[in-house]
């Protein structure tokens, strides 16, 4: 059905290829009729899904100014050349044996699930509304998939007042490893740019409040400070008795001489 759809991403075409000849494989083996024929018909169905894995993904990096070789792409992102060897054997040459292809079939499941599936982000939740990830992977995505540039730089300001811009951060750099071809990869990479500046940008919005009110918080307590010395200096009503100290040299007079 996703398939039907389009923008089915490539590992997971992939992935239900493999899975599907390896469970043509197990039903083969139960089989009793014709075995002959049924043990071709899942070599073929594994170098079909063997071959269109590898192909699909090594092209999706390939660049259309400088072509290079498979095994040059392989060795960038991390696929064995043993896989470009099987696929070359499986699409010119005859079709490897069922053990070989078997094997192979595993490996790749197992590359497919630590380069691709291992990074997405965690399931929906049930009431139908996705979790934070997975809503940052949407708005990413369909950024992506957005080739009008007005229309790009809307969506970059929204993706700007994301409330974890961290974790924003951390699903455009998952994506940007996984997806394949240049244009995602440096699509991905101008995004994160732009949302390292915007949390850059937050952060010393959030320390200029944070010095403004510790200044405020200063100013208030310098204030309190003076009046407590103001109250301490003036001095109390209530203890005045009349009599105060005489200041200078004191020269005995006669009663009633002033």
């Amino acid at each position: 059905m996703w398939m039907q759809r389009g923008n089915c991403p490539h590992m997971v075409e992939s992935t239900a290829l493999l899975m599907a000849a390896v469970l043509s494989d197990e039903a083969s083996a139960t089989a009793t009729a014709n075995a002959a024929a049924s043990t071709y018909a899942v070599r073929a169905a594994y170098s079909a899904a063997f071959s269109r894995f590898v192909t699909g993904l090594l092209d999706g990096h390939q660049e259309k100014l400088r072509k290079q070789s498979m095994y040059s792409l392989a060795k960038t992102i991390g696929l064995p050349a043993t896989f470009v060897e099987l696929r070359h054997q499986a699409t010119h040459e005859q079709l490897p044996s069922l053990a070989r292809l078997r094997f192979a079939a595993q490996k790749a499941l197992l590359w497919i699930w630590g380069y691709y599936w291992k990074h997405l982000g965690p399931a929906p939740a049930r009431n139908g509304r996705g979790s934070g990830s997975e809503g940052y992977r949407e708005l990413v995505m369909a950024y992506l998939r957005e080739d009008d540039d007005g229309e790009s730089e809307k969506m970059v300001a929204r993706l700007k007042k994301a409330r974890d811009l961290d974790g924003m951060l951390r699903t455009v750099g998952g994506l940007q490893e996984t997806l394949p071809g240049n244009k995602a990869f440096l699509r991905c990479l101008k995004l994160s740019r732009e949302l390292v500046e915007a949390k850059a940008a937050e952060e010393a919005e959030e320390g200029e409040e944070e010095m403004g009110r510790r200044g405020e918080k200063e100013s208030e307590e310098e204030e309190e400070k003076e009046e407590e010395k103001e109250e301490e200096e003036e001095p109390d009503p209530s203890e005045d008795t009349g009599w105060s100290s005489y200041s200078g040299v004191w020269i005995p007079k006669p009663i009633g001489v002033v």
